[in-house]
């Protein structure tokens, strides 16, 4: 260990020789520097250490990196060196050094994964975010966090759409009964497709060709770089995943992805996959459960895309739920309730459309329905939601006034 200890010491002489004649520091301070890095040293080497003695060795670093820039720009005048020597970019090299032996001893520590990344990212050390990437993943393939860390990476930093999708499919590979998963995948693609349109109809993008040439600028799928895992055979649920980088050139009315049918496959393919992995699946009320619970998450995560056809998604969901369980009162009302989810009291002629459409929707379930106790129960949540949505002390509108004389018929 002692041999050990002094060639990384030795390694550091020709820097530290280079900041003294560069005066950034003197021999007082070059002694101390090499104290404290010995005893870093016999730390992180001894049998007792910690992932917290790597920490605390870097914090070290980073702090005396940090100073010697400082001084860099304040004895600029002073500094007859010229062009880039080597204590300019010995102390990153040193920090990622600390990092490295950190993780490989170390596996496990999150901590030490966490600011290695974070200190590339700063540094925008790409190679070496890819590298850590791929081994962090490999070591462990089932941590959710790591998998999102990395697709949000390549999606907001790199736009490369085709890694971070391929990404989001590897991390199902081991986790597709993560909810957190689906979630994500779901929003990364809504996240996408809006993004999309938005840019297409800010900037008038109507032709293919355009389409085509905004695609080219705006997303790098380059493969240059590429956080790698080892490849393993689709679960049973994913391989009816379709194929995911799907065109997305024309527009809403013509293409099925640009409207959102990508996203109800992914839908569809989660709700299987976690039902399937649902503990007690022969027990009736904890299938519903899971089953409303992950919808629920999804249509809240659609709410936020107001550029997308929110109806037509969210009827496809409640369809779904309503086929399977035609007598849960959150089901009904959300059926009951969809047109008027995303509509803002106003006095125009389509709120009350949409709000007299709603009613008669809700007077041609009840007409049908032969439980008296579950209409009573919709009849309740219904006026509920009608009175908490549109109806306000303060206002006496023409439309408050209609709402309240169809609510009393009710």
């Amino acid at each position: 260990m002692a041999e050990k200890i002094r060639y990384y010491l030795e390694q550091q002489i020709p820097e530290l020789q280079d900041l003294q004649k560069k005066k950034l520091f003197n021999q007082k301070e070059i002694t101390m520097i090499m104290r404290r890095r010995t005893d870093f040293e016999h730390r992180i080497n001894g049998r007792g250490s910690k992932p917290n003695d790597f920490l605390k060795y870097i914090q070290f670093e980073m702090i005396l990196d940090k100073l010697r820039k400082k001084r860099l720009i304040r004895f600029k005048d002073l500094i007859d060196i010229k062009g880039t020597t080597i204590s300019d970019y010995a102390g990153q090299r040193r920090i990622f050094f600390i990092f490295e032996r950190g993780v490989n001893k170390y596996p496990k520590s999150m901590e030490l994964w966490s600011g290695y990344l974070k200190y590339a990212k700063k540094n925008g050390s790409i190679k070496i975010i890819y590298e850590t990437y791929s081994k962090l993943l490999q070591l462990q393939p089932r941590n959710i966090n790591v998998w999102l860390s990395a697709a949000k990476y390549e999606f907001e930093k790199n736009k490369n759409i085709k890694s971070s999708r391929d990404l989001f499919k590897r991390c199902l590979r081991f986790n597709n009964d993560s909810i957190e998963v689906w979630n994500e995948f779901i929003k990364f693609e809504l996240n996408y497709l809006s993004k999309l349109l938005i840019r297409r109809k800010l900037f008038g993008l109507i032709s293919e060709r355009q389409q085509i040439e905004d695609l080219s600028k705006n997303e790098l799928n380059t493969q240059e770089n590429i956080i790698s895992i080892n490849n393993e055979e689709l679960n049973d649920e994913l391989n009816q995943l379709p194929e995911l980088n799907l065109s997305t050139l024309g527009t809403i009315e013509t293409n099925p992805v640009l409207r959102g049918d990508l996203i109800l496959t992914l839908y569809d393919v989660g709700l299987s996959t976690i039902l399937k992995k649902t503990v007690d699946n022969n027990i009736k009320q904890d299938r519903f459960n899971k089953m409303f619970s992950f919808s629920y998450g999804i249509i809240q995560i659609i709410d936020q895309f107001e550029i997308m056809d929110r109806n037509y998604l969210l009827n496809h969901i409640i369809k779904r739920l309503i086929d399977e369980y035609p007598m849960e009162l959150k089901i009904i009302i959300l059926n009951l309730t969809l047109n008027l989810r995303y509509l803002k009291k106003s006095n125009d002629d389509e709120f009350v459309q949409n709000l007299q459409n709603s009613i008669k929707g809700y007077h041609a379930w009840f007409a049908k329905e032969k439980d008296n106790d579950l209409k009573m129960k919709v009849k309740l949540e219904f006026i509920k939601y009608l009175t908490d949505n549109y109806i306000s002390n303060d206002d006496d509108d023409e439309t408050t006034k209609l709402l309240k004389l169809l609510i009393k018929k009710i």
